[in-house]
């Protein structure tokens, strides 16, 4: 099989593939030194900056960027070699597998397998390991990313061409979004002074038994605090202090709290009642206006002192 890119998905997925017993014949990249790196690392053969120049390998995997996949699909049917019966996919998570039709076109079988992993440049072989795939092409091309999800050992989901937005939106919010999530949170404890880095170190226990809980069960019943139990001193006593300290997160924590209200409802946890009152207060946190800092007074020049009397004729 060739590999073309040598990037952080490229690197992961070629790991894992000849850890799984698939020689790879080839790796091409744009940067010619990324591509022998990821060759020697992965025992290659070969490895180029010629994107063009794919030799005649049953497996293509396009692991680029997804600005780049229609216009590499056009460069890969100039080819020196026959496309019938090969099998050709990205590793988009957002983008169709329609983009590879020209490929298609000439014999090709086409889909997109995109592993539901955050993967960074120092992934190795067990970044993979335990994954889900997402799979979306033609039936012939599903059928042999199904084929490859199982020699990879991982699970796979089947994704509608037209559902792949939000697939990959979930993916996006349960990836990224947490991890701008643990941003303001660090934002948060940095306010009373405790370490970024300590703050992971403190929350990773209450992290970690959180994903237990939602593995375990679902979100319903994974749900506890403040907005599930409906206890708006509390929450008040929240909204005061990001008011007063962080006010740029207040729009966050309001919207987030009320899709918690909306959760905590499900769940059968909060009474309508009380939904309405979490509600009200979020909605007051976010019209009412700011508090402004106070501008100390000028003070006013001091007065010429009063002419003395004495002297002074009556």
């Amino acid at each position: 099989m060739a590999l073309i890119g040598a990037g952080a998905m490229g690197r992961a997925l070629g790991l894992r593939l000849a850890e799984s017993g698939y020689p790879i014949q080839a790796v091409i990249s744009r940067t010619r030194r990324s591509a022998e790196d990821l060759a020697k690392l992965l025992g290659a053969p070969v490895a180029s900056d010629r994107l063009g120049e794919v030799p005649n390998v049953p497996l293509v995997i396009l692991a680029v960027p997804d600005d780049q996949i229609a216009d590499l699909a056009d460069t890969l049917t100039g080819a020196p070699r026959p496309w019938q019966g090969a099998v050709v996919l990205h590793t988009s998570g957002a983008q169709p597998a329609s983009l590879l039709e020209p490929l298609r076109q000439e014999g090709a079988r086409t889909l997109s397998f995109h592993p539901l992993q955050t993967v960074t440049r120092d992934a190795d072989a067990q970044t993979l390991a335990g994954v889900t795939v997402g799979i979306e092409g033609e039936p012939a091309g599903v059928l042999a990313g199904v084929e490859l999800a199982a020699g990879l050992g991982v699970r796979y989901v089947v994704v509608a061409a037209e559902d792949k937005p939000r697939y990959h939106l979930a993916a996006a919010m349960a990836s990224n979004l947490l991890v701008t999530l643990m941003g303001m949170v660090q934002e948060v404890l940095a306010s009373i002074d405790i370490d970024r880095r300590a703050a992971m170190a403190i929350l990773g226990p209450l992290l970690q038994g959180t994903l237990d809980n939602l593995t375990a069960t679902s979100p319903e019943e994974a749900l506890t605090g403040p907005v599930a139990r409906g206890d708006i001193q509390t929450l008040r006593a929240h909204g005061l202090a990001l008011r007063k300290e962080l006010p740029h997160l207040v729009p966050a924590y309001a919207a987030l709290s009320v899709e918690t209200v909306r959760l905590a409802v499900r769940a059968g946890t909060l009474p309508p009642g009380k939904a309405e009152d979490v509600l009200s207060l979020m909605e007051r946190m976010v019209t009412l206006p700011l508090p402004q800092p106070s501008t100390p007074k000028t003070p006013e020049p001091p007065r010429p002192p009063a002419p003395s009397r004495a002297g002074v004729a009556s």
